[in-house]
């Protein structure tokens, strides 16, 4: 493995080193097109073949399906860019020093593809509980085989279908959802996690056009947007509001 290499942007590198592989840098400083860059470097450093398995998709489907699977509201992204598709390490470093997870907590990522979440947190929150679920079978199986490597105590990926009538996510203090599914899908997930703000408080990590149009259109009443997407990032943050137990 190559053990650093720099991505250059306006006169300026954003480096990356094994060392330091996931840098907590200010918002401004970096372009997004170098995180994506970057991005690919950790991953190939990881031995994460995210391109390998994107371009075996795009050219035969999904082969794996996830257990009890809907059938309904799927939509997997395959044909996408691979550093499209995927959140990049320096952006997820950030929103995890933001959002500030204590040892104990559990941080849940709703559509995990690769589970780059849980690469970042086994090395900077090992006290802090991961859980990544994702639907397709071949992206899962790759985040599984590299993170056996790490053997990170508190990082786990499951095989899951969000959208299945059955599935509940776990409890937790902290959700990641990136455009995952058609809508159907996220309003299911947003429901989800209503019924679970109302036993305790959450917070939302927000990616994606779909899931930010759900919450601004039929979820003000129990979200509230506690930070917006910075320049160089995709990702809003949203609080729960105190709103009783409801069954809805």
């Amino acid at each position: 493995m190559e053990a650093a290499a720099r991505v250059h942007y306006d006169g300026c590198m954003l480096l990356f080193h094994a060392g330091t592989p996931y840098p907590l840098l200010e918002e401004g400083t970096y372009s997004y097109a170098d995180a994506q860059k970057h991005a690919e470097r950790v991953d190939g450093w990881l031995g994460l073949q995210t391109a390998r398995v994107e371009t075996a998709l795009n050219e035969r489907g999904c082969m794996a399906r996830a257990p009890n699977s809907s059938r309904d509201h799927q939509q997997l992204w395959i044909g996408l860019a691979t550093q499209n598709l995927l959140t990049p390490y320096v952006e997820i470093r950030r929103i995890l020093h933001i959002l500030n997870p204590q040892p104990g907590d559990t941080v849940v990522d709703l559509g995990a593809a690769y589970g780059r979440i849980g690469f970042v947190m086994g090395v900077h929150y090992p006290s802090v509980r991961f859980v990544g679920y994702e639907f397709v079978g071949e992206r899962l199986r790759e985040s599984q085989k590299c993170l056996q490597k790490f053997k990170f105590a508190n990082v786990r990926m499951e095989h899951a279908d969000l959208s299945a009538p059955g599935f509940v996510p776990e409890e937790a203090g902290f959700y990641f959802i990136y455009d995952y599914g058609k809508p159907a899908a996220i309003e299911k997930t947003l429901h989800d996690l209503r019924r679970i703000a109302a036993r305790r408080p959450v917070k939302i990590v927000a990616r994606g056009q779909t899931i930010q149009q759900s919450i601004a259109s039929r979820h003000t009443g129990w979200l509230k947007k506690l930070r917006a997407a910075e320049s160089n990032g995709r990702s809003s943050i949203y609080v729960s509001l105190d709103i009783g137990s409801t069954s809805h």
